[in-house]
């Protein structure tokens, strides 16, 4: 009777834990399901372009039992498994102060666009909900060109990046206007992007800290939050997001995209002397981690000390002037030049050109995204015609 006694006690123990396990799934999904049926309200009254369909704990938990591959990205963990007999990337977050609620529902309304990474479902059952994404082979965009991966077997050409940066500022343009009101992304960098290995074409992911603006208004503030690097300099000093914000980041981005450098070899910091003690350790710590292959430190509320007080956060940090004020034969990846030579000098320069008017200290001297995507559609016609001929 003692081995009986004993089965029956761990056999209730089970039943105890497997009940416990249910009624915490049921929780999260509440909690989670409230959220983001919220952050839809908000974005398009509960309309969603694209059926989200709903994975339970189980089936995630199934789908990834026996994998072995995994992409990294920053603070975001893609794990390849199999659904519904069909392969599928599940998404993990490492850090909880992203907004996933808000990307879910974002997500959704442009997973119809090639250039978002599409969202086949998710799962609310965990107390970090889930997300599910289509299968790509793809490879991130800060690997190829900061760890010199290949793509199909070759270093990352001129065509192929002026084709990745049309096809994230189509995204951009997007979202800043095709909803009710414009949604400024906030984390436009490498790390959210990812190249189709079969079709070179470039998909950008995580919304979590995107943020719409107002009815009727041109700009909000909220808690500065992004990548030191690429948040624009009034961004930082004034937690205002605007539509040129945006632009900004995506003119770091075509900086890195042509130089082919972290952002940390393309911007100047000058420190303010008041706060130099506390700024210079943010700056270390920050260029730190970069350098080791990580995501560079986001600002956000509740990411770290260094910026519970936004007041010792650098404000004057922008693109090096003497990148900008470069010849662009001088500063350009030298892959790209021994490819195509001088041949493509004019393409190289109208890009550059450009790439500086994005970064404008100045936000109203910067171009809208919209007017950003046709000068790269333009450049991009130039560079095919000159191939072709």
């Amino acid at each position: 009777m003692p081995f009986f006694r004993g089965l029956l006690t761990r056999k209730k123990r089970f039943s105890s834990a497997s009940a416990e396990r249910r009624k915490k799934e049921h929780d999260c999904y509440l909690q989670n399901g409230s959220c983001v049926l919220k952050e839809l309200l908000a974005l398009c009254n509960g309309n969603c372009r694209i059926p989200i369909r709903y994975y339970t704990a189980i089936e995630i938990d199934n789908a990834i039992r026996h994998s072995n591959s995994k992409m990294d990205l920053a603070y975001v963990t893609l794990v390849t498994g199999l659904l519904d007999n069909r392969t599928v990337l599940v998404r993990f977050n490492e850090r909880t102060f992203k907004n996933i609620h808000r990307d879910i529902a974002i997500t959704a309304q442009m997973s119809h666009l090639k250039n978002v990474l599409r969202l086949v479902g998710c799962c609310l059952e965990f107390e970090e909900a889930v997300m599910v994404y289509e299968y790509i082979e793809g490879i991130p965009l800060f690997d190829l060109l900061f760890k010199k991966v290949n793509l199909n077997g070759k270093s990352l050409c001129w065509g192929n990046r002026l084709r990745v940066a049309r096809d994230v500022a189509s995204a951009i343009v997007f979202l800043h206007t095709e909803f009710s009101t414009p949604i400024i992304h906030r984390m436009i960098q490498p790390h959210n992007v990812i190249i189709d290995e079969k079709s070179g074409v470039a998909k950008i992911l995580d919304f979590s800290l995107s943020i719409s603006l107002p009815p009727g208004e041109l700009e909000v503030q909220d808690k500065v939050c992004g990548t030191m690097g690429y948040i624009a300099p009034e961004n930082i000093a004034s937690g205002i997001s605007t539509q040129k914000t945006d632009v900004y980041s995506f003119g770091v981005l075509l900086f890195q995209l042509l130089i082919g450098k972290k952002v940390y070899d393309i911007i100047d910091l000058v420190v303010d002397s008041i706060n130099s003690e506390e700024t210079i350790d943010f700056e270390e710590d920050a260029k730190s981690n970069a350098e080791e292959g990580n995501s560079m430190d986001r600002v956000d509320s509740t990411n770290s000390k260094e910026t519970t007080d936004f007041k010792n956060v650098p404000t004057n940090y922008f693109v090096d002037r003497n990148i900008k004020e470069s010849n662009v034969l001088d500063i350009a990846d030298p892959t790209i030049l021994e490819e195509h030579g001088i041949e493509i000098q004019q393409q190289l320069k109208d890009y550059l050109d450009l790439a500086r008017k994005c970064t404008a200290d100045n936000g109203d001297d910067r171009p809208y995204m919209i007017h950003v995507a046709r000068e790269l559609s333009r450049i991009e016609k130039c560079f095919r015609a000159l191939s072709l001929g």
